[in-house]
């Protein structure tokens, strides 16, 4: 296998591809790839990068990825169907934060099986998740070299660089009593493409430990018969059931809401239901608030 060399700490920063290590001799013309970008040099110049599509993890695989303190950056293949992508992360107890990007679009709103919704204040920021009893006191703390890296060909690896990470207190977003357990997010797809979904957690604590569970294959959600939104339970109770939700279980199965499940109008994640009460099967209510359910009680 041959060796070369780059003028930068990463394939996508770097200018030019060498092949002797004094960076004299140009490598040939042709496309070069790091297992995630692929760019390609012309004349002893490298043109933009251009995202490896099949070096990509792929959605639906039951291997966890493990991190620990760091930047960690995962691009993953979700393939060309329609319907909801949902990812399930498990940042243990120690704080580690996390957002999607998804065809522009930032998704960081999650739901714990343990006390639903977390979700930072800032509309593109990371969520920082994990348990108070172990916060190294994240809130307003500026990290300024957690190193980066980049998950390529089933590991993850250093990219030469460093980022710097200042944690807003809005942030922050950690349960008290219990670890959080495998948080819920849900990423709302369309059409076949795009295919490339960006994931970043950071672990800024000595010590931190997380778990990126699985990230489904987009899938069209299950669907319930409810009544519409009501503005008290004793309405829902009264009201016929004569409308299709659909849930993402947290604590629930497939059609079949429980609690702090995600519930939207649509089978593709799009739009979630309307704070307030509804009527759904087996004579019961439930009351959702920004999308989540936070109670399901007998009418």
């Amino acid at each position: 296998m041959a060796i070369y060399y780059i003028d930068g700490n990463t394939l996508s920063n770097s200018t030019s591809i060498f092949t002797d290590a004094d960076l004299t001799i140009c490598a040939p013309d042709g496309f070069y790839s790091d297992g995630i970008n692929s760019r390609q040099q012309v004349g002893c110049l490298l043109l933009s990068p251009q995202v490896c599509e099949s070096c990509l993890a792929p959605c639906g695989d039951s291997a966890p990825i493990l991190g620990t303190t760091g930047v960690y950056l995962v691009d993953f293949n979700v393939g060309s169907s329609a319907g909801a992508i949902v990812l399930r992360f498990n940042p243990i107890n120690i704080p580690s934060g996390v957002r999607v990007t998804f065809d522009g679009v930032v998704y960081n709103a999650f739901s714990s099986p343990f006390d639903g919704r977390h979700a930072s204040l800032g509309a593109n920021n990371l969520t920082y998740l994990g348990n108070t009893t172990f916060d190294c006191g994240i809130s307003g703390t500026t990290y300024p070299a957690l190193t980066e890296y980049e998950f390529t060909l089933g590991a993850f690896v250093a990219t030469g660089g460093t980022q710097s990470i200042t944690v807003d207190a809005g942030d922050v977003s950690l349960t008290t009593a219990n670890p959080p357990g495998e948080c819920v997010l849900v990423i709302p797809k369309l059409s076949s493409t795009p295919t490339l979904l960006e994931i970043e957690i950071v672990g800024p604590c000595p010590g931190s430990d997380w778990n990126l569970v699985n990230i489904s294959c987009p899938t069209e959600l299950t669907g319930f018969i409810g009544t519409e939104v009501q503005a008290t339970s004793v309405a829902a109770c009264a009201e016929p059931q004569i409308l299709t939700y659909h849930n993402v279980p947290v604590n629930g199965s497939p059609g079949v809401p429980g609690l702090y499940d995600w519930i939207f109008q649509d089978q593709y994640a799009y739009q979630i239901a309307t704070t307030g009460w509804y009527g759904i099967p087996g004579a019961q209510k439930m009351y959702v608030d920004a999308g989540v359910v936070t109670s399901i009680s007998p009418c």
